[in-house]
Formats: C-alpha cells, structure tokens, sequence
C-alpha cells in the first residue's frame, strides 16, 4: 500500500480508498526432531481495490508502478541470496558446523 500512496502522488492518481487482501499458501515438510524442517511458499495472491475519479489507464499505471516497486513482491518473485548469523549469549554462533539434528 505505501508504493501505492507514494507513486499515486508521483503520477497525480487521487486515491479515495485502497484495499488490499493478500493471500499466501505455505507448505512444511519434514521433521524438527530429524533437522530436516522446510517450508515454502506455493503462491501469493493479491486482491486490489481502489476507489478514484481518474482515467481507468492512469490507475493501471499506478497498479504496474505499485507492484514493480514493491520490495515483497520482488523478495518473493526474483531469487536472492539470504544470509543469517547467530549469536549464543552475545559470542559468534557458528551453527553450520553444527549438526541440523537436535542432540538426544
């Protein structure tokens, strides 16, 4: 919604009221207790409604602004690489030469 406000007052767009719903389908598989956990998402569907008086071209402008400068959207729909460290009790958690197992 804040790509919608910001680039609806960049190309002059009155917007009246904006709603959208956005829906994920999330999927796990595997086993904590085993350490073989993953989960993906197998698809995110939006629903858009705005309310304005302008031309029906310049509110799909903004809906093709909105979406191509929106950051979820591109996490979701162009791969990245994603990073993570750990820290236990303030120190360097070097988990990846940790077994993904629990220990028993």
């Amino acid at each position: 919604m804040t790509q919608f406000v910001r680039y609806g007052h960049m190309l002059k767009v009155t917007i009246d009221a904006l709603r959208i719903r956005t829906r994920a389908s999330w999927h796990s598989e595997g086993s904590v207790l085993a350490g073989t956990i993953a989960s993906r998402c197998d698809g995110v569907e939006s629903e858009i409604e705005i309310e304005s008086p302008n031309d029906p071209a310049l509110v799909a402008a903004l809906v093709h602004s909105a979406r191509g400068g929106c950051y979820a959207e591109a996490a979701l729909t162009r791969p990245v690489q994603v990073t993570a460290a750990a820290t236990l009790n303030g120190r360097p958690l070097d988990y990846a030469h940790y077994p993904s197992r629990p220990p028993h």
